[in-house]
């Protein structure tokens, strides 16, 4: 079980440590990558010798973000050493991936995911944030710490992003006061959207050859769609398909089937009033009660039945 840290006590552990491994969560999305751009860059001024990594390729939509670059990708058989680890907007261990087996330092877990299974030594948690960005706001705020423009640029990507530009349940007056303050470092709200909404033509072309694998379950209150093995490719974002399936009137979870290799299918789910983080928890994911993930050790026709069992259940209990 995780000792919890404030603010205060978060930073003095980091003040503690002279070499820090930062580490973004698989399947990086903008929070992840936003929340450990901004505190690293923070701890490098703060004089800290900082390595960031991630398990896993950095869709192009975030290579904007500055410092993105400077991600390393962890090798399991080769050990970093260090004297904390950070893991950033991860609830469970897994999520480390690789970096999980290379780095034996003590942890410290900053979260806001409310399924978080306090894997960690401390563990800084809050999940009425809308976004780990948001946490991290507000620890600098709390430690006077003085922010940059690319750090507020990194910040504010990490937070619109998790709460989806302020139009999902998440959203709180407190992320939008936080996001209005990072705008005085000289953010262009429309240019951000512009990068994050912007979309390869192989996405679109592989969108159009997975919309017809749409399908709807439970009387039409559950819909999905999947990407076989044959079509994933991990150069191509697919984040953005889970939504055509969400907004469609009547359905209440929706669900998007990713083979990633022969036996193993990541899974995302969206929801209107179904716990879907408490669906993921049972399989070893976590997330939010409208939005949750989690990695199924099986191909995907396996996959999507086990996982349907347990939605179709907690749609009709809903």
């Amino acid at each position: 079980m995780s000792k919890s840290v404030d603010y205060q006590g978060a930073w003095q552990l980091m003040m503690n440590a002279g070499t820090l491994a930062l580490v973004s969560h698989l399947g990086p999305d903008g929070d992840t990558l936003g929340s450990t751009l901004a505190l690293g860059e923070a701890l490098k001024r703060a004089g800290k010798k900082v390595i960031l990594f991630v398990d896993d390729d950095i869709p192009h939509t975030f290579r904007f973000m500055p410092g993105v670059e400077t991600y390393q990708l962890p090798k399991a058989d080769v050990p970093v050493p260090c004297d904390l680890t950070v893991v950033v907007d991860a609830s469970s261990k897994d999520r480390m991936g690789a970096a999980e087996d290379c780095l034996s330092a003590p942890i410290l877990n900053i979260d806001h995911h409310i399924s978080n299974t306090h894997y960690a030594d401390w563990l800084l948690l809050d999940p009425k944030a809308a976004a780990t960005g948001e946490i991290m706001y507000l620890m600098f705020q709390a430690n006077g710490v003085e922010l940059t423009e690319t750090m507020a640029l990194n910040l504010y990507t990490a937070i619109v992003t998790d709460c989806g530009f302020f139009k999902y349940a998440n959203t709180t007056s407190r992320c939008m006061m936080a996001a209005a303050d990072l705008l005085q470092y000289s953010i262009q709200p429309n240019e951000i959207s512009d990068l994050l909404e912007m979309k390869s033509r192989d996405t679109i072309e592989l969108l159009a050859k997975v919309l017809p694998s749409m399908t709807f379950y439970a009387d039409g209150r559950i819909s999905t769609m999947e990407i076989p093995y044959e079509l994933y490719n991990k150069e191509i974002s697919t984040d953005s398909f889970i939504y055509y399936p969400r907004y469609i009137d009547g359905v209440e979870a929706a669900v998007m089937f990713k083979q990633v290799e022969p036996n193993q299918t990541r899974v995302s789910m969206r929801s209107r009033n179904v716990d879907v983080s408490a669906v993921a928890l049972s399989f070893g994911g976590g997330g939010h009660v409208r939005a949750a993930g989690c990695t199924i050790g099986a191909p995907l026709p396996e996959a999507k039945k086990r996982l349907l069992e347990v939605l179709i259940k907690a749609v009709e209990e809903a």
